[in-house]
């Protein structure tokens, strides 16, 4: 068995040759286009393509992978048949100031309009003032003053007479707040106040009774004259309303004749409802137009701010559907903002000219791109988003500012909008939205996934080429050689894990690029060859493998008790990846299994400690069903057995220990000692199947390392799945340590074949009868478990 499953060195051979580059090559740096993803290239392709509701685009796939830099390729090559895009405009509202109206323009007459209406503005200020300057406008003014002032005096001079005829005269008082009218009786000639009346009465000048006769005539008067005022003031308002009437007569033409060239221009419905609100405030406040003011604000009179327009999206030079990469999505950049600017008091204050569209907005008619993980960490911005996707509007809301707490918001109208989104994200937090926001999946029904790896062709190889090359010279790089090329391939096939594909995550091949020509500068080359790409990789490691130096002085000291020669019963070298994110290695971790009669089953330590992570506890369950299904088929399964990681402190989580754990139960089981020079990854399912799992080149490479560190001895090698061969790329030194046969692996598809490695002993079938041949691991194993059964069964076991 064990020369059968050993690998042979030419079957783990991995490399790519300088001359298979040559006959690939073609030196066309221009043929990289978008590689490996045909599934989400289409996906894109419809889903920018659909205009209808919901046809927004999900985005998934492991980082790296090109799905920014295809969308943007993708969104950049999109051209339609027709624009969408609308330019978008806030105006005073003057029925309701606080909620200012929107206007939509064909490309370009946004700016148009706001020329011309100010032009327009301008025209109809002249055109008032010299319609209100001329004289046959002056001459219906003045009859309509005199004829006022005519009947005032005559009513005054009515009442004057009245006066007189009883002793009475209308005089001028001065008090604090100014000049008031009075009446006061006359007493030898003169007015006089009842303060001095009483004086003359006290001296009996006059009599109680004609003083009492006066006071009653005053205040009859005083009524009098209050009432006359009053006529007099409603008089004067109705003349002044004849005279605001007679300018809005006087100069409506004017207007009209100015703001029908508007609506000529602009013929949207909205825009002549505006214009017909603009006209109707301009007639309503002519004397603006007329009176000179001085003027505020830059030179303009701040009343005539009401007549502007606030182009908040101009297409004047948009000629194809905007494209927008939001990279920091919330309430404010999204949907916009209120912005408080400070009017001629010093007040901050919020009117229609301060709003701030966001990138919603700004990309109506064409594309928005967005974070998806950045964009669910703003919850309103995500709820807020979903809301408009619905309604095919958006607010702009006043975000409320802590410098400005005094400042009220304005509820302006909603805009419309018509922005497909595009959300790049990974594969979690689409499942994530899918399964918990029903309204997720009405509002993207479109999902571009991008794969990590594609077919290695001599197609794609070429369009790796090619990528290279475009790197090189985009970034002003030293250009790439042929042996540099092969090097970036192979190691573009070694991050995809498979012999017979390469990795799409793009920006890992151009970081490589980027620091093999460092490399290269370094050491005085000029081009990009294998020696600097293999001087970048190993200057990586250097850099990030501090944690694997921790380890390895720890193996080396015996710090962390490790055999590596020799045998021992329930004890086996398994095999871990310790991954930090961005970096990851492989070493042996020692598994060890104790057995004794009992009915607990097995027990994982990693898990009673809070160690075990669910896919290891799904491990432990799968080896407890191969015993009961492979031995326990006569008797109960009556084990009590514990599974340990010694010595590890981390949680523990993976099912790829699952066969190492396995064998050294049976080894314990059985009393039989297992090879320590060996060391074991690979999955099992209960049929006892090996299955194949993940970083096999890094697990082979780290148990190299140790026993090359505390020295080879001939025999020490890896036992892995053989469905993992696919995925063995060893590196050079590994490579000629199996070919000088100094160094081992070993390839396997059950656990009987594991088992006769790890002993030499056989695995052992069932005969006719059924039983496993007593000198066999089945057959000792399954005599041991039948002997805790009984034992069991005679101590009282339920």
């Amino acid at each position: 068995m064990l020369e059968t499953c050993r690998v042979k060195s030419e079957d783990l051979a991995f490399g790519v040759s300088d001359e298979e580059i040559r006959r690939l090559d073609t030196e066309d740096v221009e043929r990289f286009t978008i590689i490996g993803q045909e599934r989400a290239v289409k996906a894109l392709g419809m889903g920018t393509e659909i205009a209808a509701s919901g046809y927004n685009i999900y985005v998934s796939g492991m980082p790296g992978t090109g799905r920014k830099t295809t969308v943007r390729k993708i969104l950049e090559a999109y051209q339609p048949t027709t624009l969408k895009v609308k330019d978008i405009a806030y105006v005073y509202n003057f029925n309701n100031p606080d909620s200012p109206r929107v206007l939509y323009f064909k490309p370009g007459d946004a700016l148009r309009f706001k020329r011309e209406l100010r032009n327009a503005v301008e025209n109809i200020k002249d055109a008032i003032k010299a319609r209100l300057e001329g004289e046959f406008f002056r001459s219906q003014r003045d009859r309509i003053i005199a004829e006022r002032e005519q009947e005032e005096n005559r009513a005054i001079t009515d009442f004057e007479k009245k006066l007189a005829s009883e002793g009475f005269t209308l005089v001028e008082l001065e008090d604090g707040e100014g000049r008031m009218s009075d009446v006061l009786p006359l007493y030898k000639g003169k007015p006089r106040d009842f303060d001095e009346l009483a004086r003359f009465l006290s001296k009996g000048e006059i009599t109680e009774a004609h003083f009492n006769a006066l006071r009653e005539k005053y205040h009859r008067f005083v009524d009098e004259m209050k009432i006359l005022f009053q006529d007099l003031r409603k008089k004067r308002n109705q003349m002044e309303d004849r005279l605001d009437q007679l300018r809005s007569e006087a100069v409506k033409i004017d207007v009209e004749v100015e703001l029908d060239h508007l609506r000529s221009n602009f013929p949207d419905p909205k825009v002549h409802l505006y214009l017909q609100e603009l006209q109707g405030d301009i007639l309503q406040h002519v004397g603006w137009f007329a009176e000179e003011e001085t003027p505020k604000e830059g030179g303009h009179n701040p009343v005539f701010l009401r007549y502007g327009v606030n182009v908040l999206v101009d297409h004047s030079k948009t000629t194809r559907p905007p494209v927008l990469f939001e990279s920091h999505p919330d309430t404010v950049t999204l949907f916009g903002n209120q912005e408080p600017a400070f009017d001629g008091t010093g007040e901050p204050k919020i009117s229609y000219l301060t709003l701030r569209p966001g990138s919603l907005i700004r990309a109506s008619g064409g594309f928005l791109v967005l974070w998806a993980e950045d964009l669910l960490n703003e919850e309103d911005a995500w709820l807020t988003l979903k809301r408009a996707l619905q309604d095919g509007y958006t607010e702009i809301r006043y975000q409320t500012n802590p410098y400005f707490p005094q400042v009220v918001g304005l509820k302006p109208e909603p805009v419309q909008i018509d922005t497909k989104i595009i959300l790049i994200g990974n594969e979690s937090t689409y499942d994530f939205l899918y399964n918990t926001d029903e309204d997720f999946p009405k509002l993207f029904k479109i999902t571009a996934e991008f794969d990590s790896v594609m077919e290695r062709s001599e197609e794609s190889t070429r369009q790796y080429m090619g990528f290279a090359r475009k790197v090189c010279a985009e970034e002003g790089l030293l250009p790439i050689g042929t042996s540099g090329l092969a090097a970036i391939v192979e190691y573009g096939a070694r991050v995809s894990e498979f012999r017979n594909k390469l990795t799409t995550r793009f920006s890992l091949i151009a970081d490589l690029i980027r620091e093999a020509d460092y490399w290269a500068r370094r050491k005085g080359f000029s081009s990009i060859e294998r020696t600097a790409v293999e001087s970048a990789l190993e200057e990586r490691k250097f850099l990030y493998n501090l944690p694997e130096e921790k380890i390895d002085e720890q193996f080396l000291s015996g710090e962390i008790l490790i055999s590596l020669d020799g045998t021992a019963i329930g004890k086996i070298n398994g095999l871990a990846i310790l991954d930090r994110g961005y970096y990851s290695f492989g070493r042996p971790v020692v598994i060890t299994a104790r057995t004794a009669p009992g009915h607990d089953g097995i027990i994982n330590i990693e898990r009673e400690s809070g160690l075990s992570g669910e896919i290891h506890d799904k491990g432990v369950f799968i080896i407890q069903g191969y015993l009961q299904t492979m031995y326990a088929r006569e008797f109960p399964l009556s084990i009590r057995a514990s599974i340990c990681f010694e010595q590890s402190y981390i949680e523990v989580d993976g099912d790829s220990a699952s066969s190492a754990e396995i064998y050294a139960l049976l080894s314990a089981i059985a009393e039989i000692p297992l090879r320590q020079d060996l060391a074991v990854t690979g999955s099992m399912n209960q049929i006892g199947e090996i299955q194949p799992v993940g970083s096999v080149s890094e697990k082979i490479e780290g148990f190299y390392e140790i026993c090359k560190k505390t020295g080879l001895t001939g025999t020490q090698g890896v036992i892995i799945p053989r469905l993992n061969l696919p995925n063995v790329m060893l590196g050079k030194e590994v490579q000629q340590a199996v070919r000088d046969g100094i160094f081992h692996v070993y390839a396997i598809s059950t656990v009987a074949e594991g088992i006769e490695i790890l002993t030499g002993i056989p695995a052992g079938v069932r005969g006719a009868k059924g039983a496993f041949p007593p000198d066999t691991v089945n057959g000792m194993v399954e005599k041991r478990l039948h002997e805790m059964a009984l034992l069991v069964k005679d101590f009282g076991g339920n």
